[in-house]
């Protein structure tokens, strides 16, 4: 039952609220990587905050209740507190776009609160040559602008394609940053310890690496490389209760991957892999080899996963430990639960399709905010109702089965 058309939603002179409902079978029992099950789920007030963006990518929330957004054409936008106006940052740097090259993350820096740093991942260069940069800058509000900007990173070596690009980040408890990389449409690159892509790499926040990271001092390795054989990793987070660094990644047609990133470890790609090639023949005969690490958890179909939040917040307490993600083709808003490191449940919602997600994350208020990636792509936060916050209790004291409406 839809109480409002989403179409009512893309007015960008309005804030609109819409309630969603949907039911689906019901699971609770651990399921395998591939196993995809949804459950019975929660009621939502879905409610309009800001737009339009052209083509969203990603958010951050300062002190104080204000909100940073990108968009992939190059735009840093301000939305102060209470406030729908979109203001614009300017002093950013010259930014590639085309196809999926643009201005991507943004991530404050863990003490934004006294040095006003943030950093921004970019595409640099040519069609034909382009690379990921990580810029470091001072957001001035008062002027709306960006102080000291500098380049703290650029992955190499340069690639041709402008495609896989990764650039989601995000900062560990020990103040370390973290930056996925894609394959940039060459997938043996993701093999290649030499090269950049295809890894998630590790860095301080001045762009240096740390002593012990994997590969430093391995004979022509990359230096800053964590983990490698990555595809096309489009969401990054850190538990902030157990510090796990969840990714999760594009695979080709099929495979799309949620994986648990450690140090020095291959997650296989393109030798082992659960999709096929666009065309529908095979890109590997494996789908395990030793030496390589298997995902937590896979689509086949693909949803085009991108954004990745951990739920740790006090607002919905069952919903703790939960990862939540966006899908650009499913056109959901996909929730799994957790337990000892494997996923329980698989849930989709929002299946009313307000478009395609481009990224998913939990505000400080322990609501769930996302953006829609279109040319006219919205900011939405996504409120549990307290019929949906009452069977998330019941569900984590006796399980979905029992928790009927």
């Amino acid at each position: 039952m839809l109480l409002m058309s989403w179409r009512g939603l893309r007015s960008p002179a309005m804030v609109l609220t819409a309630v969603v409902f949907f039911s689906a079978s019901s699971r609770s029992e651990t399921l395998s990587p591939g196993e995809s099950a949804e459950s019975l789920a929660p009621d939502f007030k879905v409610t309009k905050l800001a737009g339009p963006f052209e083509y969203p990518w990603s958010l951050a929330f300062l002190p104080g209740g204000g909100m940073l957004v990108t968009d992939r054409p190059g735009g840093l936008h301000y939305i102060a507190p209470g406030s729908r106006a979109i203001k614009n940052i300017a002093g950013l740097p010259p930014i590639l776009t085309g196809e999926q090259a643009g201005l991507m993350d943004v991530v404050l820096d863990p003490d934004f609160a006294h040095n006003r740093t943030i950093y921004l991942s970019y595409a640099h260069g040519e069609d034909d040559s382009s690379t990921v940069r990580v810029l470091k800058a001072q957001l001035d509000l008062d002027a709306r602008t960006l102080a000291q900007p500098h380049v703290i990173f650029e992955a190499q070596p340069y690639a041709k394609e402008l495609i896989n690009f990764g650039g989601r980040m995000a900062f560990d408890r020990d103040g370390f940053l973290f930056l996925t990389l894609g394959d940039r449409y060459e997938a043996a690159r993701a093999q290649d310890l030499s090269d950049d892509w295809g890894s998630v790499i590790r860095m301080r926040a001045d762009g240096s690496f740390p002593d012990d990271n994997p590969f430093i001092g391995k004979d022509g390795a990359r230096p800053g490389i964590w983990s490698y054989g990555h595809r096309n990793p489009q969401g990054l987070a850190i538990d902030a209760q157990t510090g796990q660094i969840w990714e999760h990644e594009h695979g080709p047609m099929g495979g799309d991957e949620v994986n648990l990133v450690q140090k020095g470890r291959n997650y296989g790609w393109p030798a082992i892999t659960y999709g096929v090639d666009y065309d529908g023949t095979q890109i590997s005969a494996l789908t395990a080899a030793d030496g390589m690490e298997q995902p937590v958890y896979y689509w086949v179909p693909s949803i085009a996963p991108s954004g990745l939040a951990v739920y740790q917040a006090d607002r919905v307490p069952q919903w703790r430990g939960s990862l939540w993600a966006g899908a650009m083709a499913a056109e959901v808003v996909v929730r799994l639960s957790m337990a000892e490191g494997k996923v329980t449940r698989e849930e989709r919602f929002l299946k009313e399709k307000p478009g395609r997600i481009r990224d998913v994350r939990v505000g400080p208020d322990g609501f769930v905010y996302m953006l829609t990636d279109d040319p006219a792509g919205a900011l939405y936060r996504i409120e549990p109702t307290p019929v949906s916050a009452a069977r998330a209790t019941c569900e984590g004291a006796v399980g979905p089965a029992k928790c009927q409406r």
